[in-house]
């Protein structure tokens, strides 16, 4: 009987042989900038930076000040639950 869906072997960015990944310099067609990606580029396909990747996926960086926040409710919170466990 073959099932569907769930995990998919050798794909999905999961590595599971080898370390890091081998990174490729090149110059990002839409700024110019100078970058790293963790893929060979073809040549006949433009290539962009992280910034411009998003940017043209419609992707909003979180800022620096939201990625601190969301740390102080994480942390607020297991401080909540350690504080609940501690009562029982």
């Amino acid at each position: 009987m073959a099932y569907g869906g769930g995990f998919r072997r050798g794909g999905g960015g999961f590595r599971r042989f080898g370390g890091p990944r081998e990174m490729h310099k090149i110059k990002c067609s839409e700024c110019g900038k100078d970058a790293e990606v963790p893929f060979k580029p073809r040549g006949d396909l433009p290539v962009y930076c992280r910034e411009c990747f998003m940017k043209r996926k419609g992707i909003t960086p979180r800022k620096e000040e939201e990625k601190k926040e969301e740390a102080e409710e994480v942390e607020e919170a297991e401080e909540a639950s350690e504080e609940t466990e501690e009562e029982f």
